[in-house]
């Protein structure tokens, strides 16, 4: 007689996905390592049914989000070890996404790092750059998303740099830079010298161009001041990956010309754009970023109703899904806004907490009339107690009307899951 040990294993996928769901289904503002944990926390517990889930889950979900600090990566090496030594015959556990944080530059800041050498007593990996290699081939086969956080400095050896470029399916690459609340300007600005003598820009370039298989560039942990504003015209003369995907962080006081050299290099493939914070200079330095990747873009996120209001009078052909967490006006008055008048728009985004006062009034007239393609409206939202709250009748009333289904998410949602609906 079957039982629930002789589950498929896409059905044993769905329970998993659904108990960590349900674990996080009152935590709409759990974010991305919040749910990685729940994931893993999940997984141990389930493993203790049987030897048969305990093995399935091994292989399938307990390392699939690897964790942890820089300065801790020496503790990875006993699972480097077990894994190095592990039968061929034995299935080998996935692993889709490694995150790396506090990695602290090479002696010599300005130069990429040359492969560092092994401990000779005990033949292991020991420091976090021969962790994060020897991880990154344990792993390729299964790795899907690399997030590195370096402090001061984005540099990396040569071989961790080649052994990244063999990731075969390797999707998004999240780099950034963390420093002390403080000396922003005074480490990274003063103290180590101009973009064009560091190492982040031809780390940035060369990892980009060793990653063929790329989609997702996010940098919006990376401060704009350390990249040159040249780092576009350095990839021109290599073979890009098809990245479609790019995210900046746009709250610095300083000049983006590296995000604008970086966003002319990519736009031949570039689709989406997504953009946090809040401009400090009312967005005037992003607006060049718009122009020219107006006509190409298909998703637009911008965190800021002050980036937004620099872009209301451009048209982007292409445009079908848009999102905005501040936008204090009525969405009447955003979609007859020039950039939308000649969008095949099909979804929209907004934060329920700043269009509910607006939403709860009579609309002025149907915001919805003269947009055919319209097919969705997204109300983003971080109360746990207001999530199963219907939206304003005026606006539900309007959409009724046309069809339009409204969808609830956690505000931490990105837009590429928007765009997959």
């Amino acid at each position: 007689m079957a039982n629930i040990l002789d589950l498929p294993d896409e059905v044993l996928d769905i329970i998993f996905e659904y108990l960590v769901s349900a674990e996080l289904a009152y935590n709409l503002t759990a974010s991305l390592n919040e749910r990685r944990r729940c994931a893993r926390s999940t997984t141990i517990n389930l493993r203790l049914v049987c030897r048969k889930w305990a093995d399935w889950f091994y292989i399938h979900h307990l390392y699939d989000a690897l964790l942890f600090p820089a300065k801790n990566a020496y503790r990875k090496s006993t699972l480097i070890q077990n894994l190095t030594e592990r039968s061929p015959s034995l299935a080998w556990p996935k692993c889709r996404v490694l995150s790396v944080f506090h990695m602290r530059p090479p002696a010599k800041f300005y130069r990429l790092r040359t492969r560092t050498t092994k401990d000779k007593k005990e033949q292991r990996p020991k420091n976090a750059w021969d962790i994060l290699e020897s991880l990154v081939e344990l792993f390729a086969h299964s790795l899907n998303e690399l997030d590195m956080i370096f402090l001061d400095f984005v540099s990396l050896p040569l071989g961790t740099i080649e052994a990244i470029g063999r990731i075969r399916n390797l999707r998004v690459l999240r780099l950034g830079i963390h420093w002390a609340i403080g000396t922003m300007f005074t480490r990274v600005a003063v103290k180590c010298g101009p973009a064009e003598t560091r190492p982040d820009s031809p780390c940035l370039r060369s990892l980009i161009i060793a990653a063929q298989n790329l989609k997702r560039l996010d940098l919006e942990h990376l401060h704009p001041v350390v990249l040159s504003s040249t780092i576009g015209s350095d990839l021109a003369n290599y073979q890009l990956p098809a990245i479609t995907q790019l995210d900046l962080g746009v709250d610095w006081e300083c000049s983006l010309d590296g995000f604008v050299s970086l966003a002319a290099a990519l736009k031949p493939t570039l689709k989406v754009l997504t953009l946090h914070g809040n401009s400090r200079d009312y967005g005037r330095k992003v607006k060049p970023i718009f122009e020219i990747l107006r006509e190409t873009l298909e998703g637009i996120s911008v965190y800021s109703e002050q980036v937004l209001t620099q872009v209301l009078d451009f048209e982007f052909p292409k445009l079908r899904v848009f999102a905005t967490q501040f936008w204090m006006g009525c969405i009447c008055e955003l979609l007859t806004q020039k950039m939308f008048s000649y969008a095949p728009i099909e979804i929209i985004a907004l934060d329920e907490g700043a269009a509910e006062y607006r939403m709860k009034r009579s609309l002025p007239f149907d915001p919805f009339a003269n947009k055919p393609k319209l097919r969705r409206l997204i109300l983003s939202d971080s109360s746990d107690y207001d999530y199963h709250e219907p939206p304003p009748k005026p606006i539900r009333s309007a959409c009724k009307a046309h069809g339009i289904e409204i969808i609830k998410l956690a505000r931490n949602r990105g837009i590429s899951e928007m765009m997959a609906l």
